[in-house]
């Protein structure tokens, strides 16, 4: 069963949606305010989004697990961080900690502190700035702690 779309408000948003979605994944809150700025009103908005969503256009949840893989394999980051920059791009708390815990099945969070504090290390900082740097990555301290601990640069640090 089609559901047919005959408000022309409703129709355009959806093309603009689509538009950007051919380019790029998105998560509905980003639609949302792309849409507010070329002026379409909120019910309009409501409409179309609700629309793609029931068509799979448009999902939240795939949205975030591709934008967790495509960022981390640039940057490592811990789960702490990754859960902040989602919902600050309006992803639900709920949708963003379903795909982080669904990534952290597969990645292995304390290789990628390990990495993140090898790179740290690399470049020579002090062990305060690599613990900040960590922390500021979305590493629990616990998890910094511990990598602190197991790690020989991380013992060597104050001997230099």
């Amino acid at each position: 069963m089609t559901e047919e779309i005959t408000d022309e408000q409703v129709k355009s948003a959806i093309r603009v949606a689509v538009r950007s979605l051919a380019r790029t994944e998105q998560c509905r809150a980003s639609l949302e305010r792309k849409l507010l700025q070329k002026e379409f009103d909120e019910d309009s908005i409501r409409q179309a989004l609700d629309f793609l969503e029931k068509k799979s256009y448009l999902d939240d949840a795939r949205f975030a697990s591709s934008w967790i893989r495509t960022h981390c394999a640039f940057k490592p980051q811990g789960r702490i961080r990754l859960l902040r920059e989602l919902t600050a791009r309006g992803v639900k708390k709920i949708v963003a900690e379903n795909a982080i815990r669904d990534y952290f099945i597969t990645i292995n969070e304390e290789s990628l502190c390990e990495e993140a504090f090898r790179r740290a290390a690399s470049k020579k900082k002090e062990p305060q700035k690599i613990m900040k740097s960590l922390i500021d990555s979305g590493f629990s301290y616990a998890m910094i702690q511990r990598i602190f601990k197991n790690n020989r640069e991380g013992r060597d640090f104050g001997s230099e």
